[in-house]
């Protein structure tokens, strides 16, 4: 009676006569897998192939740089047959039958791990190949646990990053369905190979973490991320050659001057170019998807959100009511992404990458079109709330809180007033370690320092609009999503938390305080879990954009980036006894450590002559101004020290109007306060600005001139002698307002030192001579 077999020696027959390539690689899998279990045969075995290569090459005349000789093929078909003779002296035939199987559905998969480990691999290949995986039968999906991983990781190269750190990381969260997923809402050349980007690879690394430790952490349950679709990188590569403007990338070599000056021509260039078919194509079938929602049109180059640089603010994100017939909101979404695309040749951008390194970098576009978080109340559209959170607090209001507690820059309506400067305004800060402690206390400084206006999207209008909060509360009423929440109600000097219908709309005066929410609302957990486990995870701080929509219970991440911080290292302590004519100014609030060595030049703007400027051309100017001077004076050699609010949105009246390239070579900014007006210094922390600021190591200080127990040496800036004609012999009309003093034409071997004990909380900034010592 013949002998039965096994039913994966019935298998290993079928292969052997129709698929040999396969048998051979299942053949090594079975050894490998042998081999791992120090099956004491399979070592025997290896030593024999070793053996018997060894005897082919010997040769006492032979140099070890030759190649070696081929080992005949049978000897390796006959090796297969001894590792299947091992395997079913040593395991279970059960065993060895379920292996066979699962290696013989690995190779029924191979088509996607061959695509994927292509390195240029063309859209439309990897996403038909993800396709046809994603409809096979889960059975045929259940392949072995390496060539999953192998096809993750070919995958996350592919399209998010080629960073070791990043990939090890995202390769334990995701699974392979989760990027067919992905590429059903990709629009890109078809026959192209460009990546999604850095802030999608952010938001997409942070949203798998956090979608898998859901169910350890409550808070965390109800996380959401806005329904998106991409447009890959090399969708501005392909615009360019279909509209004939090649030439454009190699702006970027030109001088800032030119950059800067042609800046707003290039602008219309592109906003009055066509998009090419194919992206049009997908941008009809994003349109389909997303509805009449609103969207945001966010950047996602190459280089950006990446740690140490993260490019915060320097490309541009635009809304998009995105109302009207489809082809008026196709316009309108082809018109926001390429003012995007045209960004790139922005000024603040192509210093930014000039300053580290990056300016040969091929940069690419990739593009976000994300849906708003919100709701239509009125003729408007806005979230109840969003912001920024931060891991790190480099803008602690008190000794109890820590660096590690973090920070979060809450506003009502949309986020732009949370991460931009604005003007006359201010959002909620709050430490999620310790978010009982305040920055304001008194009613009149939390009325005073409170929100007063609000970022919306006007349906009607179809434009981003700024509304004062009385005005569209008397507009909206309590159709504003969750309002007892938000506001207080400032009466007869106190802030009362309403209750019920207790707002009177017509006579009452409502306050941004957010004092239910921060009370006994889940948002302070919600951050603090967030910022905690993605820190955790990826072994840095972490910085994160987010929205609610009305219901507090659930919340929206909408970015996520490694933060940048301002942190020192040195033992700071201001040292005693340091001549009285010699300070130039003290400070006493919100000092982080830091010293400031060798300042050769102040570059001094004086608040009372700004605040007298009547033109917007010579506000404007002054900007300018402090750009040339930037480009001009020795880079780390000078301090800037003026006004208000640096680099403000809105009311240019409360601070220099500048950019990024127009500072970025200072080494220290300083903002001055005088009590008499009615403007203050806001905490920057955490805007765009600051961000630029702690990554260019540039110190900031907000200096409150005036404040109980603080020197300001006025007389020192305006009394000593101007450069500012030797410099810019043009600007004689703003002589008296923009100073620049050299300390060498003042003092002999001196300079000016700037001290920051965050401990003591104090600041001080002195002329410091140096002792030279007579040669012997």
């Amino acid at each position: 009676m013949p002998e039965i077999k096994q039913e994966w020696q019935v298998i290993i027959d079928l292969l052997r006569d129709t698929d040999p390539i396969l048998l051979n690689r299942i053949g090594r899998k079975m050894m490998h897998y042998l081999y791992k279990l120090s099956i004491k045969q399979i070592g025997i075995l290896m030593e024999r192939l070793e053996s018997s290569t060894n005897d082919i090459q010997f040769d006492p005349n032979k140099s070890s740089n030759e190649p070696l000789q081929r080992v005949d093929q049978n000897v390796l078909e006959q090796i297969t047959e001894e590792i299947f003779k091992i395997a079913s002296a040593e395991l279970p035939s059960e065993a060895i039958t379920q292996m066979v199987k699962v290696w013989v559905k690995d190779d029924k998969a191979r088509f996607l791990s061959m695509a994927a480990e292509k390195r240029d691999v063309a859209l439309v290949e990897i996403s038909d190949a993800l396709h046809r995986f994603s409809n096979k039968k889960e059975s045929i999906k259940n392949i072995s646990p390496e060539e999953n991983i192998g096809i993750k990781v070919a995958l996350i190269r592919r399209f998010f990053s080629e960073d070791l750190n990043y990939i090890n990381t995202v390769k334990n969260y995701l699974t392979i369905d989760d990027f067919s997923t992905l590429l059903k809402n990709t629009i890109g050349p078809s026959q192209g190979n460009g990546k999604l980007g850095g802030k999608a690879a952010g938001l997409f690394r942070a949203a798998t973490i956090l979608t898998n430790k859901q169910n350890s952490s409550i808070s965390i349950r109800n996380l959401a991320v806005p329904k998106t679709w991409f447009l890959t990188s090399d969708g501005i590569i392909e615009f360019l050659h279909f509209n004939a403007l090649e030439e454009m990338p190699n702006i970027k070599y030109r001088s800032q001057i030119e950059i800067r000056q042609e800046y707003p021509y290039l602008e219309q260039i592109f906003k009055n170019s066509s998009m090419p078919p194919e992206i049009i194509a997908g941008l009809n079938l994003a349109l389909d998807d997303l509805g009449d929602q609103p969207l945001v049109v966010r950047s996602s180059s190459l280089l950006e959100d990446q740690s140490g640089a993260a490019f915060a603010g320097k490309y541009k994100s635009l809304f998009v009511a995105n109302v009207g017939t489809k082809q008026e909101r196709l316009i309108a979404l082809i018109d926001a992404i390429l003012e995007v695309y045209a960004s790139v040749f922005g000024p603040d951008p192509i210093e930014y990458r000039r300053e580290r390194g990056l300016l040969d970098f091929n940069e690419e576009m990739g593009i976000l079109i994300q849906e708003v978080v919100g709701r239509k109340v009125g003729k408007y559209f806005f979230p109840a709330y969003s912001g920024v959170a931060f891991s790190f607090n480099d803008a602690r209001w008190s000794k109890r809180i820590k660096r590690e507690d973090g920070i979060i820059r809450l506003v009502a309506g949309l986020g732009t007033r949370a991460v931009d400067r604005v003007d006359n305004d201010y959002p909620m800060l709050i430490s999620p370690g310790l978010p009982g402690l305040r920055v304001n206390v008194d009613p009149h400084e939390v009325l005073w320092y409170s929100q007063k206006n609000v970022d919306v999207i006007n349906l009607i209008t179809k434009r981003f609009e700024t509304v004062p909060f009385e005005k569209l509360i008397r507009e909206v009423g309590y159709n504003y999503p969750s309002l007892n929440q938000i506001i207080s109600i400032y009466q007869n000097g106190d802030m009362i938390t309403p209750t019920g219908n207790m707002l009177n709309i017509n006579e009452d005066t409502p306050v941004i305080t957010f004092a239910r929410l921060l009370k006994s609302g889940p948002l302070v957990y919600q951050l603090n879990d967030m910022l905690k486990i993605l820190s955790n995870e990826l072994q840095m701080p972490v910085d994160i954009e987010f929205a609610c929509d009305g219901d507090i219970h659930k919340i929206y991440l909408l970015q996520c980036r490694p933060q940048s911080t301002a942190i020192c290292h040195e033992n700071v302590s201001i040292p005693e006894n340091i001549e009285k004519n010699k300070i130039l100014f003290t400070a006493n609030q919100y000092i982080t450590n830091g010293v400031v060595k060798g300042i050769e030049y102040i570059v001094y703007v004086d608040p009372d002559e700004y605040d007298n400027l009547e033109t917007m051309d010579d506000l404007m100017m002054i900007g300018r101004i402090i750009g040339e001077l930037n480009q001009k004076l020795p880079k780390q050699s000078f301090i800037l020290i003026g006004p208000g609010r640096w680099g403000s949105r809105g009311d240019i009246k409360l601070g220099v109007r500048v950019g990024y390239s127009d500072i970025n070579n200072t080494s220290m900014l300083i903002e001055v306060a005088k009590m008499k007006k009615d403007y203050m210094p806001e905490l920057s922390f955490g805007t765009h600005f600051f961000q630029d600021l702690v990554e260019a190591k540039i110190k900031y200080l907000p200096l409150y001139v005036g404040s109980s127990g603080t020197v300001f040496n006025e007389d020192f800036f305006m009394k000593s002698p101007n450069m500012l004609l030797k410099i810019i012999p043009t600007a004689k009309k703003y002589e008296a307002l923009v100073r620049v003093i050299s300390i060498s034409k003042l003092f002999n071997n001196a300079s000016v030192e700037i001290i920051l004990d965050e401990d003591t909380n104090q600041g001080i900034a002195y002329i410091k001579e140096e002792i030279i010592t007579p040669s012997s």
